[in-house]
Protein backbone atom coordinates (compact mmCIF):
# COMPACT_ATOMS: atom_id res chain seq x y z
CA UNK A 1 0.00 0.00 0.00
CA UNK A 2 1.67 3.50 -0.91
CA UNK A 3 1.50 6.09 1.54
CA UNK A 4 -1.48 8.15 -0.05
CA UNK A 5 -3.47 4.94 0.88
CA UNK A 6 -2.25 4.08 3.77
CA UNK A 7 -3.07 7.72 4.75
CA UNK A 8 -7.19 7.99 2.98
CA UNK A 9 -7.09 4.73 5.39
CA UNK A 10 -6.44 6.63 8.81
CA UNK A 11 -8.23 10.09 7.92
CA UNK A 12 -10.56 9.50 5.00
CA UNK A 13 -10.00 10.14 1.56
CA UNK A 14 -12.13 13.41 1.59
CA UNK A 15 -9.57 15.05 4.42
CA UNK A 16 -6.53 14.17 2.27
CA UNK A 17 -5.97 17.51 0.01
CA UNK A 18 -3.78 16.49 -2.83
CA UNK A 19 -4.80 19.10 -5.88
CA UNK A 20 -3.06 22.18 -6.35
CA UNK A 21 -6.42 24.56 -5.78
CA UNK A 22 -7.14 22.46 -2.72
CA UNK A 23 -3.55 23.02 -1.19
CA UNK A 24 -3.17 27.28 -2.17
CA UNK A 25 -4.47 28.63 0.92
CA UNK A 26 -2.47 26.22 3.36
CA UNK A 27 0.68 27.36 1.50
CA UNK A 28 0.19 30.75 0.92
CA UNK A 29 1.59 32.90 3.95
CA UNK A 30 -0.60 35.69 4.42
CA UNK A 31 2.18 38.55 2.92
CA UNK A 32 2.70 36.36 -0.03
CA UNK A 33 6.53 36.76 0.28
CA UNK A 34 7.08 32.70 1.15
CA UNK A 35 5.42 30.19 -1.20
CA UNK A 36 5.49 27.39 0.19
CA UNK A 37 5.24 23.52 -1.26
CA UNK A 38 3.13 20.35 -0.72
CA UNK A 39 2.53 16.71 -0.97
CA UNK A 40 -0.76 17.33 0.78
CA UNK A 41 -2.60 18.66 3.37
CA UNK A 42 -3.95 16.25 5.65
CA UNK A 43 -7.05 16.81 8.22
CA UNK A 44 -7.42 14.42 10.84
CA UNK A 45 -10.85 14.73 13.00
CA UNK A 46 -9.11 13.85 16.59
CA UNK A 47 -5.96 12.93 18.02
CA UNK A 48 -5.80 9.40 17.66
CA UNK A 49 -5.87 9.96 14.16
CA UNK A 50 -2.65 12.45 14.44
CA UNK A 51 -0.93 9.66 16.43
CA UNK A 52 -1.31 7.23 13.48
CA UNK A 53 -0.74 9.21 11.06
CA UNK A 54 2.93 10.01 13.19
CA UNK A 55 3.64 6.53 13.73
CA UNK A 56 3.19 5.90 10.19
CA UNK A 57 5.30 8.95 9.25
CA UNK A 58 8.17 8.44 11.77
CA UNK A 59 8.67 4.77 10.07
CA UNK A 60 8.54 6.05 6.83
CA UNK A 61 11.05 8.87 7.41
CA UNK A 62 8.08 11.38 6.01
CA UNK A 63 8.14 15.25 7.40
CA UNK A 64 5.32 16.80 8.74
CA UNK A 65 4.38 21.04 9.06
CA UNK A 66 1.66 21.62 11.45
CA UNK A 67 -0.41 24.46 11.12
CA UNK A 68 -3.03 26.14 12.62
CA UNK A 69 -4.36 29.74 11.58
CA UNK A 70 -1.76 29.97 8.84
CA UNK A 71 -1.34 33.50 10.53
CA UNK A 72 2.42 33.76 11.52
CA UNK A 73 4.34 35.97 9.83
CA UNK A 74 7.47 34.38 9.65
CA UNK A 75 6.72 31.67 7.75
CA UNK A 76 7.10 29.06 10.43
CA UNK A 77 3.66 27.23 9.17
CA UNK A 78 4.19 26.64 5.88
CA UNK A 79 5.46 23.51 4.45
CA UNK A 80 8.66 24.20 1.40
CA UNK A 81 9.20 20.93 0.14
CA UNK A 82 7.00 18.98 -2.34
CA UNK A 83 7.66 15.58 -0.49
CA UNK A 84 6.55 16.92 2.91
CA UNK A 85 2.73 17.00 4.03
CA UNK A 86 0.59 19.94 6.10
CA UNK A 87 -1.19 19.02 9.51
CA UNK A 88 -3.98 21.60 9.57
CA UNK A 89 -6.01 21.05 13.01
CA UNK A 90 -8.81 22.70 11.80
CA UNK A 91 -11.55 20.55 11.39
CA UNK A 92 -9.99 19.73 15.73
CA UNK A 93 -11.99 22.73 16.91
CA UNK A 94 -14.00 21.21 19.62
CA UNK A 95 -14.63 22.60 23.40
CA UNK A 96 -13.88 20.23 25.33
CA UNK A 97 -14.87 21.81 28.90
CA UNK A 98 -14.98 25.31 30.90
CA UNK A 99 -15.16 25.18 34.40
CA UNK A 100 -15.90 28.98 36.43
CA UNK A 101 -15.15 27.49 39.88
CA UNK A 102 -11.58 26.15 38.57
CA UNK A 103 -11.20 29.31 36.37
CA UNK A 104 -10.44 26.85 33.09
CA UNK A 105 -11.19 26.33 30.20
CA UNK A 106 -10.28 23.14 28.00
CA UNK A 107 -10.21 23.17 23.57
CA UNK A 108 -8.51 21.02 21.20
CA UNK A 109 -5.82 23.36 19.66
CA UNK A 110 -7.80 24.51 16.17
CA UNK A 111 -10.23 26.45 18.14
CA UNK A 112 -10.07 29.86 16.99
CA UNK A 113 -9.22 32.49 19.35
CA UNK A 114 -12.17 34.90 18.86
CA UNK A 115 -14.40 31.66 19.53
CA UNK A 116 -12.82 30.76 22.70
CA UNK A 117 -13.25 34.84 23.38
CA UNK A 118 -16.97 34.27 22.56
CA UNK A 119 -17.76 31.08 24.86
CA UNK A 120 -15.67 32.78 27.47
CA UNK A 121 -18.08 36.05 27.32
CA UNK A 122 -21.10 33.84 27.76
CA UNK A 123 -20.26 32.32 31.04
CA UNK A 124 -19.19 35.79 31.91
CA UNK A 125 -15.66 35.27 32.14
CA UNK A 126 -12.75 36.48 30.04
CA UNK A 127 -9.74 34.86 27.66
CA UNK A 128 -7.56 37.86 27.80
CA UNK A 129 -5.01 36.69 24.32
CA UNK A 130 -6.27 39.46 22.18
CA UNK A 131 -4.61 39.75 18.84
CA UNK A 132 -5.70 41.75 15.44
CA UNK A 133 -5.38 38.18 14.26
CA UNK A 134 -7.84 36.64 16.75
CA UNK A 135 -10.46 36.22 13.68
CA UNK A 136 -8.42 33.05 12.05
CA UNK A 137 -5.22 32.19 14.44
CA UNK A 138 -6.02 29.47 16.41
CA UNK A 139 -5.18 28.46 20.14
CA UNK A 140 -2.69 25.84 19.43
CA UNK A 141 -0.60 28.10 17.09
CA UNK A 142 -0.44 30.86 19.44
CA UNK A 143 1.00 28.57 22.75
CA UNK A 144 3.36 26.95 19.52
CA UNK A 145 4.17 30.61 19.46
CA UNK A 146 4.05 31.68 22.80
CA UNK A 147 1.30 34.75 21.34
CA UNK A 148 1.47 37.90 23.07
CA UNK A 149 -0.81 40.53 22.34
CA UNK A 150 -2.30 43.62 23.37
CA UNK A 151 -3.48 42.39 26.87
CA UNK A 152 0.24 41.34 28.35
CA UNK A 153 0.99 43.79 30.51
CA UNK A 154 -1.49 43.02 33.09
CA UNK A 155 -2.16 39.32 31.75
CA UNK A 156 0.92 38.25 30.73
CA UNK A 157 1.98 35.77 27.22
CA UNK A 158 0.16 32.66 26.38
CA UNK A 159 2.55 30.96 28.76
CA UNK A 160 1.53 32.49 31.50
CA UNK A 161 -2.09 31.01 30.90
CA UNK A 162 -1.23 28.12 29.57
CA UNK A 163 -2.32 25.15 32.27
CA UNK A 164 -1.42 21.85 30.75
CA UNK A 165 -1.41 20.48 26.76
CA UNK A 166 -1.90 17.53 24.99
CA UNK A 167 0.68 16.55 22.80
CA UNK A 168 1.39 14.19 19.81
CA UNK A 169 5.08 13.49 19.60
CA UNK A 170 6.89 12.68 16.55
CA UNK A 171 6.71 8.63 16.51
CA UNK A 172 3.16 8.88 17.36
CA UNK A 173 3.44 8.83 21.59
CA UNK A 174 0.62 10.86 23.05
CA UNK A 175 1.45 13.08 26.06
CA UNK A 176 -1.76 13.79 27.71
CA UNK A 177 -1.35 16.28 30.34
CA UNK A 178 -4.51 18.50 30.57
CA UNK A 179 -4.16 19.39 33.55
CA UNK A 180 -5.60 22.13 35.31
CA UNK A 181 -3.92 22.42 38.70
CA UNK A 182 -2.09 26.11 39.58
CA UNK A 183 0.94 24.22 40.90
CA UNK A 184 2.80 21.06 40.15
CA UNK A 185 6.26 21.16 41.06
CA UNK A 186 7.59 17.26 39.55
CA UNK A 187 10.41 17.91 38.02
CA UNK A 188 10.68 19.27 34.18
CA UNK A 189 8.01 21.72 33.09
CA UNK A 190 7.19 19.71 30.07
CA UNK A 191 4.36 21.70 29.08
CA UNK A 192 6.65 24.62 28.72
CA UNK A 193 9.36 22.86 26.64
CA UNK A 194 6.35 23.01 23.76
CA UNK A 195 4.98 26.30 24.10
CA UNK A 196 7.05 28.79 21.79
CA UNK A 197 8.49 25.66 19.92
CA UNK A 198 6.79 26.43 16.59
CA UNK A 199 5.69 22.72 15.77
CA UNK A 200 9.42 21.47 15.73
CA UNK A 201 9.51 18.94 19.17
CA UNK A 202 5.65 17.99 18.51
CA UNK A 203 1.83 18.58 17.80
CA UNK A 204 -0.06 19.99 20.29
CA UNK A 205 -3.71 19.10 20.38
CA UNK A 206 -5.13 19.90 23.12
CA UNK A 207 -4.90 22.38 25.71
CA UNK A 208 -6.13 23.45 29.60
CA UNK A 209 -6.07 27.43 29.43
CA UNK A 210 -6.67 29.86 32.66
CA UNK A 211 -9.75 32.45 32.30
CA UNK A 212 -10.16 35.01 34.19
CA UNK A 213 -13.37 37.19 36.01
CA UNK A 214 -14.52 39.32 33.03
CA UNK A 215 -13.98 42.85 34.11
CA UNK A 216 -17.14 44.90 35.36
CA UNK A 217 -16.62 47.51 32.92
CA UNK A 218 -13.70 49.37 30.96
CA UNK A 219 -12.24 52.58 30.71
CA UNK A 220 -10.64 53.24 27.68
CA UNK A 221 -8.18 56.76 27.02
CA UNK A 222 -6.39 58.06 23.94
CA UNK A 223 -4.11 60.76 24.02
CA UNK A 224 -1.12 61.96 22.32
CA UNK A 225 2.15 62.43 24.06
CA UNK A 226 5.52 64.63 23.13
CA UNK A 227 7.65 61.15 22.52
CA UNK A 228 8.35 57.76 23.89
CA UNK A 229 10.01 58.69 26.85
CA UNK A 230 6.95 60.47 28.11
CA UNK A 231 4.49 57.50 27.63
CA UNK A 232 7.15 55.16 29.43
CA UNK A 233 6.77 58.42 32.10
CA UNK A 234 3.38 58.34 31.89
CA UNK A 235 2.82 54.54 31.87
CA UNK A 236 4.48 54.35 35.76
CA UNK A 237 2.61 57.36 36.84
CA UNK A 238 -0.45 55.27 35.84
CA UNK A 239 0.66 52.46 37.55
CA UNK A 240 2.18 54.10 40.86
CA UNK A 241 -1.55 56.16 41.10
CA UNK A 242 -4.01 53.86 40.39
CA UNK A 243 -4.76 50.95 41.43
CA UNK A 244 -7.08 49.50 39.20
CA UNK A 245 -6.18 46.94 36.19
CA UNK A 246 -4.47 48.94 33.27
CA UNK A 247 -4.76 46.23 30.92
CA UNK A 248 -3.40 47.92 27.78
CA UNK A 249 -0.86 50.44 27.28
CA UNK A 250 -0.68 50.95 23.41
CA UNK A 251 1.87 53.12 21.50
CA UNK A 252 1.39 54.14 17.81
CA UNK A 253 3.28 56.85 16.09
CA UNK A 254 1.61 59.77 13.47
CA UNK A 255 2.52 57.46 10.47
CA UNK A 256 0.67 54.39 11.68
CA UNK A 257 -2.55 56.64 12.62
CA UNK A 258 -2.01 57.98 9.07
CA UNK A 259 -2.23 54.63 7.55
CA UNK A 260 -5.56 53.55 9.24
CA UNK A 261 -7.47 56.60 8.87
CA UNK A 262 -6.41 57.65 5.28
CA UNK A 263 -9.39 57.26 2.56
CA UNK A 264 -11.92 56.92 5.82
CA UNK A 265 -14.29 60.18 5.82
CA UNK A 266 -16.10 59.45 9.04
CA UNK A 267 -12.78 58.24 10.82
CA UNK A 268 -11.21 61.68 11.78
CA UNK A 269 -9.22 61.28 14.61
CA UNK A 270 -10.62 62.31 17.63
CA UNK A 271 -7.52 64.15 19.19
CA UNK A 272 -7.56 68.07 18.16
CA UNK A 273 -4.44 68.64 17.93
CA UNK A 274 -2.20 66.16 15.90
CA UNK A 275 1.25 64.72 17.54
CA UNK A 276 4.22 62.79 16.36
CA UNK A 277 2.98 59.89 19.25
CA UNK A 278 -0.48 58.46 20.56
CA UNK A 279 -1.13 56.42 23.21
CA UNK A 280 -4.15 54.00 23.80
CA UNK A 281 -4.95 52.70 27.25
CA UNK A 282 -7.44 50.78 28.97
CA UNK A 283 -8.14 49.89 32.48
CA UNK A 284 -10.47 47.30 33.44
CA UNK A 285 -13.14 47.17 36.41
CA UNK A 286 -12.48 44.01 38.30
CA UNK A 287 -15.03 44.39 41.75
CA UNK A 288 -17.73 46.96 42.01
CA UNK A 289 -15.89 50.16 43.57
CA UNK A 290 -18.01 53.34 43.44
CA UNK A 291 -16.81 56.73 41.52
CA UNK A 292 -14.19 54.92 39.88
CA UNK A 293 -14.02 56.39 36.85
CA UNK A 294 -14.24 59.98 38.76
CA UNK A 295 -10.96 58.94 40.56
CA UNK A 296 -8.80 57.54 37.00
CA UNK A 297 -9.64 60.69 35.46
CA UNK A 298 -8.36 62.89 38.62
CA UNK A 299 -5.04 60.76 38.13
CA UNK A 300 -5.01 61.20 34.52
CA UNK A 301 -5.78 64.96 34.32
CA UNK A 302 -2.60 65.02 36.98
CA UNK A 303 -0.55 63.11 34.37
CA UNK A 304 -1.90 66.02 31.86
CA UNK A 305 -1.19 68.88 34.70
CA UNK A 306 2.70 67.53 34.94
CA UNK A 307 3.04 67.56 30.81
CA UNK A 308 2.85 63.79 31.02
CA UNK A 309 -0.22 64.64 28.41
CA UNK A 310 -0.11 66.63 26.01
CA UNK A 311 -4.02 66.30 25.18
CA UNK A 312 -6.67 63.01 26.10
CA UNK A 313 -10.00 61.75 25.56
CA UNK A 314 -11.91 59.66 27.41
CA UNK A 315 -14.23 56.82 25.09
CA UNK A 316 -17.28 57.74 26.50
CA UNK A 317 -19.16 54.43 24.67
CA UNK A 318 -18.60 51.30 23.19
CA UNK A 319 -18.75 52.65 19.91
CA UNK A 320 -16.07 54.93 20.27
CA UNK A 321 -13.92 52.67 22.64
CA UNK A 322 -14.66 49.85 19.62
CA UNK A 323 -13.33 52.61 17.04
CA UNK A 324 -10.08 53.36 19.06
CA UNK A 325 -9.27 49.82 19.37
CA UNK A 326 -9.86 49.35 15.39
CA UNK A 327 -7.42 52.03 14.57
CA UNK A 328 -4.47 49.72 16.23
CA UNK A 329 -5.85 46.52 15.07
CA UNK A 330 -5.68 47.72 11.60
CA UNK A 331 -1.93 49.13 11.24
CA UNK A 332 -0.77 46.02 9.81
CA UNK A 333 -3.74 45.29 7.34
CA UNK A 334 -3.52 49.03 6.35
CA UNK A 335 -0.14 48.72 5.51
CA UNK A 336 -0.30 46.16 3.14
CA UNK A 337 -2.68 48.33 1.31
CA UNK A 338 0.72 50.27 0.66
CA UNK A 339 3.27 48.33 -1.16
CA UNK A 340 5.91 45.54 0.40
CA UNK A 341 6.94 46.07 3.99
CA UNK A 342 9.97 45.04 5.92
CA UNK A 343 8.37 43.59 9.07
CA UNK A 344 10.47 43.89 12.65
CA UNK A 345 9.29 42.44 15.99
CA UNK A 346 11.58 43.68 18.53
CA UNK A 347 12.00 44.08 22.40
CA UNK A 348 14.21 46.26 24.61
CA UNK A 349 14.30 47.23 28.32
CA UNK A 350 11.29 49.41 28.81
CA UNK A 351 13.85 52.14 30.01
CA UNK A 352 15.26 52.16 26.53
CA UNK A 353 12.63 51.96 24.18
CA UNK A 354 12.88 55.97 23.17
CA UNK A 355 16.52 55.93 22.87
CA UNK A 356 16.37 53.01 20.40
CA UNK A 357 13.40 54.18 18.01
CA UNK A 358 16.15 57.32 17.61
CA UNK A 359 18.46 55.28 16.78
CA UNK A 360 16.49 53.39 14.51
CA UNK A 361 14.57 55.81 12.41
CA UNK A 362 18.51 57.40 11.86
CA UNK A 363 19.39 53.95 10.65
CA UNK A 364 16.19 53.56 8.24
CA UNK A 365 16.61 57.23 7.13
CA UNK A 366 20.08 56.61 6.29
CA UNK A 367 19.96 53.17 3.87
CA UNK A 368 16.37 53.69 2.92
CA UNK A 369 15.67 57.61 2.38
CA UNK A 370 12.16 58.43 2.32
CA UNK A 371 10.56 55.29 4.19
CA UNK A 372 7.69 55.67 6.16
CA UNK A 373 8.71 54.22 9.76
CA UNK A 374 5.32 52.43 11.07
CA UNK A 375 5.92 52.02 14.93
CA UNK A 376 3.75 50.62 17.07
CA UNK A 377 3.21 48.90 20.10
CA UNK A 378 3.27 47.37 23.55
CA UNK A 379 5.19 49.82 26.22
CA UNK A 380 4.69 48.19 29.32
CA UNK A 381 6.84 44.75 27.98
CA UNK A 382 9.33 46.65 25.64
CA UNK A 383 7.48 45.22 22.58
CA UNK A 384 8.18 47.24 19.41
CA UNK A 385 6.52 46.74 15.63
CA UNK A 386 8.94 48.68 13.88
CA UNK A 387 7.56 48.08 10.20
CA UNK A 388 9.49 50.05 7.62
CA UNK A 389 7.09 50.96 4.73
CA UNK A 390 8.18 51.17 0.88
CA UNK A 391 8.77 54.33 -0.17
CA UNK A 392 7.48 56.07 -3.41
CA UNK A 393 10.46 56.33 -5.71
CA UNK A 394 11.13 52.58 -5.39
CA UNK A 395 9.30 49.73 -6.20
CA UNK A 396 9.11 46.48 -4.58
CA UNK A 397 11.88 44.48 -6.01
CA UNK A 398 14.48 47.61 -4.93
CA UNK A 399 13.24 48.20 -2.07
CA UNK A 400 13.05 44.62 -0.57
CA UNK A 401 16.90 44.37 -1.78
CA UNK A 402 17.93 46.43 1.08
CA UNK A 403 16.12 44.70 3.89
CA UNK A 404 19.15 42.67 4.67
CA UNK A 405 21.69 45.35 4.98
CA UNK A 406 19.27 47.64 6.84
CA UNK A 407 18.05 44.36 9.29
CA UNK A 408 21.85 43.97 10.04
CA UNK A 409 22.43 47.42 11.08
CA UNK A 410 19.32 47.18 13.07
CA UNK A 411 20.47 43.96 15.05
CA UNK A 412 23.48 45.64 16.12
CA UNK A 413 21.22 48.34 17.87
CA UNK A 414 19.44 45.61 19.32
CA UNK A 415 22.30 43.58 20.58
CA UNK A 416 23.47 47.14 21.65
CA UNK A 417 20.25 47.53 24.03
CA UNK A 418 20.12 43.81 25.22
CA UNK A 419 16.94 43.34 23.29
CA UNK A 420 15.68 40.39 20.89
CA UNK A 421 15.39 40.17 17.87
CA UNK A 422 11.65 38.56 17.60
CA UNK A 423 9.75 39.41 20.33
CA UNK A 424 6.22 37.43 19.51
CA UNK A 425 6.43 36.50 15.88
CA UNK A 426 8.90 33.32 16.37
CA UNK A 427 11.90 32.35 14.70
CA UNK A 428 9.98 30.52 11.43
CA UNK A 429 12.08 30.50 8.59
CA UNK A 430 13.00 34.07 8.39
CA UNK A 431 14.82 34.64 11.28
CA UNK A 432 16.94 31.72 11.68
CA UNK A 433 19.95 33.27 10.73
CA UNK A 434 19.36 35.95 13.45
CA UNK A 435 18.89 33.31 15.88
CA UNK A 436 22.29 31.17 14.93
CA UNK A 437 24.28 34.85 14.96
CA UNK A 438 22.19 36.63 18.45
CA UNK A 439 21.68 33.20 19.74
CA UNK A 440 24.25 30.40 19.32
CA UNK A 441 24.45 28.67 22.37
CA UNK A 442 21.12 28.99 22.66
CA UNK A 443 20.70 27.01 19.67
CA UNK A 444 23.15 24.83 20.06
CA UNK A 445 21.31 23.31 23.35
CA UNK A 446 17.81 23.77 21.37
CA UNK A 447 19.07 21.07 18.60
CA UNK A 448 20.25 18.63 21.35
CA UNK A 449 16.41 19.09 22.67
CA UNK A 450 15.60 18.59 19.16
CA UNK A 451 17.39 15.56 18.43
CA UNK A 452 16.63 13.56 21.64
CA UNK A 453 12.35 14.21 21.03
CA UNK A 454 12.58 14.12 17.33
CA UNK A 455 15.58 12.27 16.46
CA UNK A 456 14.79 11.52 12.30
CA UNK A 457 14.23 15.30 11.99
CA UNK A 458 10.69 15.01 10.75
CA UNK A 459 8.69 17.63 12.45
CA UNK A 460 8.45 20.82 11.17
CA UNK A 461 12.02 20.62 9.39
CA UNK A 462 14.12 23.75 8.67
CA UNK A 463 12.17 26.02 11.23
CA UNK A 464 14.41 27.97 14.07
CA UNK A 465 17.39 26.50 12.82
CA UNK A 466 18.73 24.05 10.02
Amino acid sequence: MNIIKKIESIIGKKNLLLTEEEKRKYLTEWRDRYPGKAKGILKPKNVKEISSLMKMFHKERISITPQGGNTGLVGGQISYSEEHFILSLERMNKLISINILDQSITIQSGMILSEIQRICDEKNMLFPLSLASEGSCTIGGNIATNAGGVSVLYYGNTRDFTLGLQIVLADGTIIDSLKTLKKDNTGYSIKDLFIGSEGTLGIITAASMKIFPKPKEKFTFFCSVRDPKKSIELLRFLQKNISTPLTAFEFMNNASIDLTLEGKDSSKLPIKKKSKWYILFEFSKIGQSKDLLDLIQSQIAAAQNNKLINEVIFANSLNQSNFLWKIRDNISEAQKKYGSSIKNDFSVPVFSIHKFIEEADKIVNKIIPGAKNITFGHVGDGNIHYNISQPKNLNSKQFLSLEKKLRSHLLILVQKYNGSFSAEHGVGIIRKKDAKKLKKDEIKLMQKIKKAVDPEKILNPGKIFD
